[in-house]
């Protein structure tokens, strides 16, 4: 059985917040649950006459209606108009992995895994943070054989895309020579997208991979990237089709030292918000990883009449 586990701290900036209007004022208000008002049918002929109509505007059902949009505005007169802000958020997490595995006489790996954590961290390819649930999940089964492996897992499989989904079922994943590949299939009718898949190729330090969650009745989020890699470093551009949304051009560096990463992204995606006048998206990000550490039980007899310790090496 081995731990793992990821713990990160850091401030980085997302590109900026799409400005928020001022409340709607009272009068406003008030104006809306007019337009919306439909009166009262006095005579329960299920229509309301123009006459009814009138006479509901006199009623207590309709005054309490428009006293209480009023309400409403007033409690919420001292939020102003918010404008579009630079977004720096500061960010602590750690996720905790668990795993018992087995290998069969003939060479098949059998599997199971879960984890727990707090907090959150950051998803470097996505540029969000990731809140890490504090309970153990459901158990991830793969089973392993001849470079091939197998991933069980109700709604738990992740997509090939960006990982957020996690909605599969099941999930293929080989190699042979420089080549990847893997597919995740969701065995239920009528969900957003039925697969993910993808490909990667390297050689010489050079990775090309391309990968795809197909979206039903919209269209297919593709992505491509190709990145190289020289000692500690290595350099990253990717182009995301975002669906229907403009492309997104990603250019990403990072540095590893040890059990620390550090990476530093840039994106041009200011077309993806609100406003065009948004500026390009830079992030920083800095991650430690805890080396494994694997715990073994045996039991040993060391006394004369058979009592039996536990012993953790």
């Amino acid at each position: 059985m081995t731990f793992s586990g990821t713990a990160a701290a850091g401030i980085f900036k997302a590109g900026k917040k799409a400005a928020v209007a001022a409340p709607t004022t009272a009068a406003t208000k008030a104006a809306d649950a007019i337009n919306d008002y439909e009166g009262i049918d006095f005579d329960n002929d299920g229509e309301v006459s123009d006459e009814e109509f009138l006479a509901s505007t006199y009623s207590s059902e309709f005054h309490a209606l428009v006293d209480a949009a009023q309400a409403e505005a007033k409690a919420n007169a001292g939020s102003a108009a918010v404008k579009a802000a630079k977004d720096f958020t500061v960010y602590t997490g750690i996720d905790i992995n668990i795993k018992a595995s087995t290998t069969t006489d003939n060479g098949m790996t059998i599997s199971a895994a879960t984890d727990m954590g707090a907090g959150s961290i950051p998803d470097i390819a996505d540029k969000e943070l990731d809140a890490q649930t504090d309970d153990l999940t459901a158990p991830e089964v793969k089973i392993g054989y001849n470079g091939v492996t197998i991933e069980l897992q109700s709604e738990g499989v992740d997509d090939y895309y960006d990982g957020d989904l996690e909605n599969y079922d099941i999930g293929v994943t080989g190699s042979f020579g420089g080549l990847s590949y893997g597919i995740a299939l969701e065995t239920e009718s009528k969900t957003a997208s039925d697969y993910s898949a993808m490909v990667g190729y390297t050689i010489a330090g050079v990775s090309l991979s391309a990968k795809m969650n197909e979206v039903n009745n919209g269209t297919d989020l593709t992505a491509i990237s190709a990145s190289y890699t020289m000692g500690a470093i290595k350099a990253t551009l990717t182009n995301d089709n975002k669906g229907a949304a403009k492309d997104v051009n990603t250019f990403a560096v990072q540095y590893t030292a040890g059990p620390a990463v550090i990476t530093a992204s840039m994106k041009d995606d200011k077309n993806n918000n609100t406003t065009t006048k948004t500026a390009n998206s830079l992030g920083i990000w800095a991650l430690f990883t805890q080396p494994v550490r694997t715990q073994s039980a045996r039991q040993q007899t060391n006394r004369p009449h058979g009592k039996q310790t536990l012993r953790m090496t």
